[in-house]
């Protein structure tokens, strides 16, 4: 009964934030107003062309980020059995980053709708790497420092590549590919995303009794006719398939794949997959939703990358899983 109630939470606080982002800016709008331009055949002004055209295609951008976001936490933390596994920790957002950002910088002709597929191929040349140098059975903190060495070599090359790049678009590029942005979402980047969005997280719902055995260990998992290696590989390469597509359009928000899961475990107290990856989506929803609020409000008129935010809701909660011992566990409970 609490964990109905708690989803149920969950999914109306989500509505809420979206409502009220599309409410927020310039002009302030009240929810009749909203309701109005999305649903009315007519607005008063430029309303409706502010909601739909500028907000709504924002707003169902941060909503696919973060919900891609944070079922890859869920599925990378379970399948790696490792409390901090996050494509920002393990240098999968950093590999995207830089192919995405090398195709347009230096506008190599390829074409937009294959871009979430060279993120896909960067993310896990990137991420078998790292997990080729790092053993399962480690501590995690191992895991932590490599990625950690990758991103910023990785982020340094991101640099590198805009700064020579001819004509590479300025201040917005840089935010778009370092940290995470959404202001550059509009309905083309939506409609390249959304056939991403709709089929991934459906069939993660699925991926839940895989995810559950695995955590039981790898003998246990073997016992019960699991192939534990290709298993493990594919929901890996699923994690980073759900990364690639949030790359393309806003570049690496960080930190939303790493809180959302423990957040949702938390609430519910359980650690079951089968709940804990949808939900997950759900709470990067909104954690990705209040980020961008929070970048176009708090500075107004002018507009912090989103990203930034983030680190800032990511970084102290990463101090508080390192300070209750969660890097000392080899495998999530």
């Amino acid at each position: 009964m609490r964990a109905a109630g708690v989803v149920a939470v969950i999914a109306f606080l989500c509505v809420v934030v979206a409502l009220v982002s599309l409410m927020q800016g310039t002009p302030d709008l009240s929810v009749g107003e909203v309701l109005e331009a999305l649903f009315g055949s007519e607005s008063e002004g430029n309303r409706q062309f502010i909601v739909r055209n500028l907000r709504l295609p924002r707003v169902v951008g941060g909503v696919v980020a973060g919900a891609m976001l944070g079922a890859s936490g869920a599925v990378m933390q379970d399948t790696l059995r490792n409390p901090l596994a996050g494509p920002e920790l393990i240098g999968v957002s950093a590999g995207a980053s830089l192919a995405v950002t090398t195709i347009i910088a230096f506008r190599l002709p390829f074409p937009g709708i294959a871009l979430p597929i060279a993120a896909l191929l960067a993310g896990l040349v990137t991420g078998t790497v790292i997990l080729s140098l790092v053993s399962l059975k480690s501590n995690p903190m191992r895991m932590l420092l490599v990625g950690a060495a990758f991103t910023a070599l990785l982020n340094a090359l991101v640099i590198a590549v805009i700064t020579l790049a001819p004509n590479f678009g300025g201040v917005s590029v840089i935010y778009r590919f370092l940290v995470g942005s959404l202001s550059d979402v509009q309905w083309e980047e939506v409609r390249l995303v959304a056939p991403w969005t709709v089929t991934l997280l459906a069939i993660f719902l699925l991926a839940g009794r895989p995810l559950n055995i695995l955590k039981l260990g790898d003998e246990v998992a073997e016992g019960l006719g699991v192939g534990v290696r290709r298993t493990r590989a594919v929901l890996f390469a699923g994690a980073v398939l759900l990364v690639a597509p949030v790359i393309a359009i806003a570049g690496p928000i960080g930190f939303i794949a790493l809180v959302s899961p423990h957040i949702v475990r938390r609430l519910l107290r359980t650690s079951d997959a089968r709940i804990v990856v949808p939900l997950s989506a759900v709470m990067g929803a909104i954690l990705v939703l209040a980020a961008d609020m929070a970048a176009r409000l708090a500075l107004h008129p002018h507009e912090i990358a989103v990203g930034l935010w983030t680190v800032v809701l990511g970084a102290p909660a990463l101090l508080v899983l390192m300070q209750r011992g969660l890097l000392r566990r080899r495998a999530l409970s």
